[in-house]
Order: C-alpha cells, then sequence, then structure tokens
C-alpha cells in the first residue's frame, strides 16, 4: 500500500467522511469538490460511496485514509453518533494531523459548539464560517447554496496548503 502524505509530490487526495443520515448533505458538497482548475491537482475523493458489492469495506476504508491528504468531515450529531467515524476514521485523521500528513476541515451541518460536541475537532477552522453551519444558511432566509462558496474557498485553501507542502 502506497501512502501519498504532505511531503510527497503528486495529487491531492481527499477523503470525505459522514454519517448515513446524512447522505443528502453529502449530496450537496459533491459538486464543491469538483474543480475545473487543473491547478487544483485533485487526484481523487474518496466517500463510502465507492464502495461496491464483494468489497472489504473496511480494508477499503483503511486504504483510503492512508492515502489521504485532506479529510473532509461532515459533522453533525449523527455523525458523533457513529462509533466507527470517531473511532476509526476520525481517529486516524487526528493521528495523521499531528505528524502532518493530514489537513483536517470539518464542515459543520447543524449548529453545534465543537468545544463541548466534539473537542477532537475544537481546534480547526470549521467551513462555513465561525459561528454557522451550513443549515444556518437556510434559516436565515437564504438557502444552503449561500454557503456553497466559503466551503469551496476553505476546501480549495485546505488543497493549496497540501500543495505548498509538496
Amino acid at each position: 500500500m502506497r501512502q501519498l502524505n504532505l511531503l510527497g509530490p503528486g495529487p491531492v487526495k481527499l477523503f470525505v467522511s459522514y454519517s448515513h443520515i446524512n447522505a443528502a448533505w453529502f449530496q450537496k458538497l459533491r459538486p464543491l469538490l469538483k474543480f475545473r482548475n487543473p491547478s487544483a491537482n485533485i487526484a481523487h475523493v474518496w466517500h463510502d460511496q465507492e464502495l461496491r458489492a464483494g468489497d472489504r469495506w473496511h480494508d477499503e476504508i483503511q486504504t483510503a485514509l492512508e492515502r489521504m491528504d485532506v479529510f473532509v468531515c461532515l459533522v453533525s450529531y449523527e455523525f458523533l453518533d457513529s462509533d466507527y467515524i470517531m473511532d476509526i476514521e476520525l481517529k486516524h485523521a487526528l493521528a495523521q494531523e499531528q505528524k502532518g500528513k493530514v489537513v483536517i476541515v470539518p464542515i459543520l451541518l447543524y449548529d453545534m459548539n465543537l468545544k463541548d460536541d466534539c473537542p477532537e475537532l475544537n481546534a480547526f477552522n470549521p467551513l462555513p464560517a465561525w459561528n454557522k453551519c451550513w443549515r444556518n444558511y437556510e434559516k436565515d432566509g437564504g438557502h444552503y447554496q449561500d454557503a456553497h462558496q466559503p466551503i469551496r474557498k476553505g476546501l480549495q485553501d485546505a488543497i493549496n496548503k497540501v500543495k505548498a507542502k509538496h
């Protein structure tokens, strides 16, 4: 298994972590992960919807976690309730981030206090913006699309951070 990290050259690989209950939010995120600009240099965006019948899902997830450069997580109470996400995916991402191999990008789906609800992610600047979650863009009379620009820009910034270290 070949591991890409922030120190080696090559395209940037994203891993998207989310609770299946939040699959509709993942579908809203997918178009934001398509960068037509060749300088984005994204090799692949991995998500569990790539798993096919007969795949050993745990092995496939482990391989994707080892290869990732950016860990994008759609943070919700359902995300926090998933033992697999918290104990396997997030724990691995945090360990890799401590080694300087991964950039972690939390995207808050709901209004939550990371300090209390998920202290593991409290140190990371979440998207779409401090004190405003993706869902609040809808509640404020706007549309969830209003959050697209800050989310997309934040993801591009994370990708650029990885590329700067390549």
